[in-house]
């Protein structure tokens, strides 16, 4: 069970986090390298490394940024189970509309009593295909609307 917690950010907090965000973005633009460090400096100490592939400062990165706008986000592990209400937040679907989708087959979930549980990576998989349909279908629509001459002035 993944239980919510809410930070409160002061307005220097904010602003540290964005520039952190700033910086690892900065850094991650110019590095072709497979592993960054993170060092603490300290007087008199020997401080500490912490070594992170770019992927995951990258993410470390995103959060910081959402968290210095002190907007909300979730993180969910890929093997959580979702509610339909969860699930369809993850869709930005209502759940009526989500429940309809299971019901079709587009995407696989159990039944605990009267309960859908789906998994995240399910969910994830589904929006995915979803985000290819509704793309090669605008490339579709301008295609056809180069063919028409809809571009020409």
């Amino acid at each position: 069970m993944i239980t919510p917690d809410r930070i409160e950010l002061s307005d220097a907090d904010t602003d540290l986090l964005a520039q952190a965000s700033r910086l690892m973005s900065e850094a991650l633009d110019r590095s072709c390298v497979h592993r960054i460090a993170l060092v603490e400096e300290a007087e008199g100490n020997s401080g500490f490394k912490l070594e992170v592939p770019p992927a995951t400062l990258r993410l470390l990165s995103q959060i910081l940024a959402l968290m210095a706008r002190q907007q909300t986000f979730i993180l969910y592990p890929e093997s959580s189970e979702l509610t339909t209400k969860q699930a369809a937040e993850v869709l930005g679907v209502s759940r009526l509309y989500l429940i309809n989708l299971l019901e079709s087959g587009a995407i696989p979930f159990r039944k605990m009593g009267r309960h859908r549980c789906l998994l995240l990576k399910d969910v994830l998989a589904y929006r995915e295909r979803m985000q290819v349909n509704s793309r090669a279908a605008l490339d579709e629509l301008v295609r056809a609307s180069e063919a028409l001459g809809g571009y020409d002035l």
